[in-house]
């Protein structure tokens, strides 16, 4: 076996499971509540959306967007930014969060979850990424280039001096947090996509970026006569890449259409993200027809049959704007 990936390991990183037990239902302080806090101000924004979108985001990093969510608005800090702290319940156990927003209450500046910053997580695009990324933006990827029924080692730190805490095989999907350059070899700290995001060092060698990539956009175009509450925005993958994952935020009693150009042949795989049950999607073929739709609990992957633009729309019929997440890529 070549130096390159350390040697053989059978196994994956170590994940720990959790009995399912009655949670209590009050929520914990975080660290981020122990600051001191001014007497409570109406923010620019709702608290509403500021819960709603720190919900959303919580559900994009423990991988469940089903998961159910409890919030608090903890007021105003001393420095003007707002404190929201929550807990989400997964399928094995809960978690706690909290969010930070600007003293507008329009953006959202951290994000904290298992104990540290995850802002590689904040809307909009990483914003530093999990203890600032070296040279490369976080990015999820896939290991690739090793030998059938080899592994890739995860060591404790970047090199091989450093204990191996695990392993991944081909294909494995993780993310791609930050790359030194210990002696002239790269080495990448990576995040497991699992409850637990476990994080360990790998070979830079080893990783390709994978389909469904952060950071990708939907960019706003000019609107066509109609309702003033239908929005249009055409999705554009990023360079070398065939899929997008973003956050946006929906006005209640709104539709946003985003315009995907693909070909007669291909796979489109797409899923919604959002805590809501007012927030729903469908897809239209290019001739208008429609192709299928469904809650944001249902997904979709099918060929198409229709070269050109192909409408995917997301309708939020609640009174209050929402937070969603959307995640597609186009394969051959």
């Amino acid at each position: 076996m070549s130096a390159g990936h350390d040697g053989p390991l059978k196994g994956r990183l170590a994940t720990m499971f959790y009995s399912k037990t009655s949670q209590p239902r009050s929520l914990l302080i975080g660290a981020l509540a122990c600051l001191a806090l001014t007497a409570t101000e109406a923010p620019a924004q709702s608290v509403d959306f500021m819960q709603n979108e720190c919900s959303s985001v919580a559900q994009t990093f423990y991988r469940d967007f089903t998961a159910a969510t409890e919030m608090q608005y903890n007021g105003r800090r001393v420095d003007g930014t707002h404190a929201i702290n929550g807990r989400i319940y997964l399928e094995t156990r809960a978690a706690d969060f909290a969010c930070s927003y600007n003293s507008s209450g329009r953006r959202m500046v951290e994000f904290v979850a298992e104990g540290r910053k995850q802002n590689g997580f904040l809307p909009g695009g990483n914003a530093g990424g999990t203890g600032g990324a070296t040279g490369v933006d976080a990015a999820i990827v896939r290991v690739t280039g090793l030998s059938a029924g080899d592994v890739l080692n995860v060591r404790s730190g970047p090199g091989t001096g450093f204990r191996i805490i695990g392993a991944l095989a081909n294909g494995d999907r993780v993310k791609r947090l930050r790359c030194e350059n210990p002696g002239g070899a790269t080495w990448c700290l990576i995040e497991m996509q699992t409850d637990m995001r476990e994080q360990g060092w790998v070979s830079a060698r080893y990783l390709s970026r994978g389909v469904a990539s952060d950071g990708g956009t939907a960019t706003q175009l000019p609107e066509p006569p109609g309702p003033a509450a239908t929005t249009t925005a055409r999705i554009r993958f990023p360079a070398g890449e065939t899929g997008v994952q973003f956050n946006e935020s929906l006005k209640g009693n709104s539709v946003r259409r985003y315009l995907l150009g693909a070909r007669k042949g291909q796979f489109l795989f797409f899923n919604l993200g959002s805590s809501s049950s007012s927030v729903t999607w469908r897809i239209l073929n290019p001739d208008g027809s429609l192709m299928d739709r469904g809650p944001a609990s249902k997904g979709y992957q099918g060929q198409l049959w229709q070269s050109g633009d192909h409408v995917i729309e997301i309708t939020n019929s609640g009174d209050r704007t929402r937070t969603y997440q959307v995640i597609l890529g186009v394969k051959r």
